[in-house]
């Protein structure tokens, strides 16, 4: 009996064992992916770090982007080991499958939302400013909550409807979470470059905060371009394994599966090396961190640039409300 019992209690072999997967192409990736999962973390921890510390960064904006740093941390501490250990060690089983799924679906729908949210926040900013100045900051919580409620609801609903109808789930998750809110995205994004160049002529003062507006939004249209291109690839062999059954020959290869998924993964690496770049707050703040510097009192300069959006003061909305 205990013999018969033994085959049941042996581990799963890892995915370096099936022969679809070449071992020395496997260890390389798996080195790629250890260092993807070492900057996700280590970047985005400064990131979040930055957002507590600095006062001058608790922007409106920067409230998601930093709720968009925590999701890229779960990805590098989380994801990608599971990831690994699936590769190099065990499959784990149907059991440690669904976990790693249910993550892998919540960190990319987790991220498109934090940037549809963002480029909505964006829109009202540019498009209808004072609108977004009387709105109450109750709001802007209600929207964070749901940029985490939700995907964590898409996940788990794609997991049910992936053993019903394979086909219908890929097509929930690309439509639901890639193709229409790229599409919210473009729009926002036209009408924010048209608002902008139509006020950028009037007045001196209207036209600098236009341009301050601006240059966030190509910031964040950046980081949304490094999604599309990091994601666009898994989508495209996930659509053509589920709807292309003659495609499978060539599609099953171990450098192009590793491959899609080194490319989505490294999207949680690359935001905070966009910030340092083109927010100069961002960029102070990371060196001060690093370098273990007191920054002492912001400069006028610090407060009124890039990413000061903060939720206005009463004032501001008498302000607002006047004109």
């Amino acid at each position: 009996m205990a013999n018969q019992s033994n085959p049941s209690m042996v581990r799963p072999p890892p995915l370096i064992d099936n022969e679809t997967f070449k071992r020395e192409a496997v260890i390389t990736w798996c080195a790629f992916y250890v260092q993807i999962a070492f900057l996700a973390v280590f970047g985005n921890g400064l990131v979040v770090a930055s957002f507590i510390r600095y006062s001058r960064l608790r922007t409106i904006t920067n409230y998601f982007v930093a709720s968009l740093a925590v999701a890229d941390i779960l990805v590098g501490l989380v994801s990608i080991p599971i990831w690994i250990s699936m590769l190099l060690y065990s499959t784990g089983g149907k059991t440690l499958g669904n976990i790693y799924y249910i993550l892998d679906i919540f960190a990319g729908t987790c991220s498109i939302l934090h940037l549809v949210t963002i480029s909505l926040e964006r829109f009202f900013a540019v498009v209808y400013p004072i609108r977004r100045r009387n709105t109450s900051p109750k709001v802007y919580y209600i929207f964070l909550v749901a940029v985490w409620i939700i995907p964590a609801a898409a996940s788990l609903s794609a997991l049910e409807l992936r053993e019903i109808n394979r086909k219908a789930n890929m097509m929930f998750l690309f439509m639901g979470f890639f193709v229409i809110p790229l599409l919210v995205i473009l729009f926002t994004y036209a009408k924010i470059w048209l608002t902008a160049r139509n006020r950028i002529q009037p007045a001196r003062d209207s036209s600098r905060s236009i341009k301050r507006d601006m240059r966030i939004a190509v910031t964040i249209a950046l980081v949304i371009g490094f999604f599309v291109i990091a994601w666009l690839p898994f989508f495209t062999v996930q659509l053509l394994i589920v709807f292309c059954e003659s495609c499978k020959p060539r599609i099953y290869n171990t450098d192009l599966l590793l491959f899609v998924k080194y490319m989505h993964y490294s999207n949680s690496a690359i935001n905070p090396i966009v910030y340092a770049v083109k927010i100069p707050e961002f960029r102070r703040a990371f060196k001060q961190l690093v370098c273990c510097c007191d920054s002492g009192t912001p400069s006028v300069t610090e407060i009124v640039s890039g990413t000061d959006m903060r939720v206005a003061s009463h004032t501001s909305h008498e302000r607002a409300l006047s004109h």
